[in-house]
């Protein structure tokens, strides 16, 4: 019989090998989301979002190696990391029906699987980031860790606009990694985090973009984009400013209605199994300054700082999809280093279910549906449309 773990490493690296085949498909067309993306630089000056794209622009000057290729290869290299820890994550569950469900939740690592059209977006760069400080952050001495940590934070905010309200998830976890060490977490620790946050938000705001932004970008990129390059793509949107955002989503009542009833619920059931097992638990003695708080409580409370962005932007399932992933890396690292007591009051046993009940339930939650990243109407059955098509052969 195929062990949950066997189970678990066959769907990841499934997972793994879709994403891969999925982008080189968007690469090949030059793609208009996934791709153009990538490209954003600075070759018209400072411009949100291009810290990343310039530094792919310029391997590509000095190595002279096709700009679409260097592209591709980063993004495989950074599933390659994702998916590397975790692998490395099963080590640290114990096999229970709870830990494969949060393993298997419908916002992490299936839901650029089931929702194709997120594949390759630069929420990968902040994911794998964010999971190779969890797994490498013993062999970072104590002097370099609060630099690494700024130096990632401006990396990713400077890359993508939305990442700089996660910062909240870097404060928490050097504070833990510190406690762990027996450091000392003092007040200036936190106001550098705040007054790089504060910064960055202030950087991104001023250095929106223009329209001649998007017309210089396009025109050093012209040999790897679209013969549509800045229009209706990635790089067309740096000149829309935070009015633009706003309004475009709180004039349309009946889409704003759609939003809340729908993403609600999915974020109810994506985090569904994770709050359970973390409102189970304590934090150990010794983090005294989280003894006062439930993790499920704190985990609530950076979610929160993660407001903005559903503010902001349009996009929500993506952001979900990054906040369920960083708060799994979390979970890692405290089972990891033993951060986390139990009482280990199972959902399963409360409930009772038999064997092929469980099948059945692990099933319709984690490969049945899933929500839209974007323009949401209703939930998204996976097998609908092979379903439709199958149907449609048979009348």
């Amino acid at each position: 019989m195929l062990s949950t773990k066997n189970f678990l490493i066959l769907v990841i690296l499934g997972s793994f090998f879709f994403v891969i085949i999925k982008f080189y498909s968007f690469y090949t067309e030059y793609s208009g989301m996934q791709y153009a993306d990538w490209l954003i630089n600075y070759q018209g000056g400072l411009v949100r979002r291009g810290l990343i794209g310039e530094v792919l622009f310029k391997f590509h000057k000095i190595f002279l190696i096709d700009l679409d290729l260097l592209i591709f290869i980063f993004v495989v290299l950074l599933y390659s990391i994702f998916t590397y820890y975790l692998l490395r994550s099963l080590k640290y569950i114990k096999s229970s029906y709870e830990n494969l469900l949060i393993i298997l939740s419908p916002g992490f690592f299936l839901y650029p699987v089931m929702n194709s059209q997120v594949v390759g977006r630069k929420e990968i760069f902040f994911i794998s980031l964010f999971s190779s400080l969890i797994f490498l952050e013993k062999k970072i001495h104590q002097k370099l860790l609060l630099p690494i940590f700024i130096i990632s934070i401006v990396i990713l905010s400077l890359s993508h606009s939305g990442f700089v309200f996660y910062v909240p998830y870097f404060l928490v976890l050097y504070f833990l990694i510190k406690s762990n060490r027996e450091l000392i977490f003092n007040l200036l620790d936190f106001f550098i985090f705040i007054f790089v946050m504060v910064c960055l938000i202030f950087f991104i705001q001023f250095f929106n973009g223009t329209q001649l932004h998007i017309e210089k970008i396009c025109e050093s990129v012209s040999e790897f984009a679209s013969k549509n390059c800045g229009q209706d793509d990635q790089i067309s949107f740096l000149d829309n400013t935070i009015k633009n955002y706003f309004f475009e989503k709180f004039l349309d009542f009946k889409l704003l209605k759609n939003y809340l009833l729908i993403y609600t619920i999915s974020i109810f059931f994506v985090f569904f199994f994770i709050s359970l097992k973390l409102l189970d638990a304590t934090y150990t003695s010794k983090f005294y300054l989280f003894k006062k708080f439930n993790p499920f409580f704190v985990i609530c409370t950076l979610f929160i700082f993660t407001l903005p962005v559903y503010i902001l932007t349009l996009d929500w399932g993506r952001y979900i999809y990054i906040s369920y992933s960083i708060t799994f890396f979390l979970y890692i690292y405290c089972l990891k280093n033993k951060i986390l007591n139990f009482n280990y009051l199972n959902f399963f046993n409360r409930v009772k279910f038999n064997k092929i009940s469980l099948i059945i339930f692990v099933f319709f939650y984690s490969f049945f549906w899933t929500f839209p990243f974007y323009g949401a109407k209703n939930f998204k059955l996976v097998f609908e449309k092979p379903i439709k098509s199958i149907l449609k052969k048979i009348n």
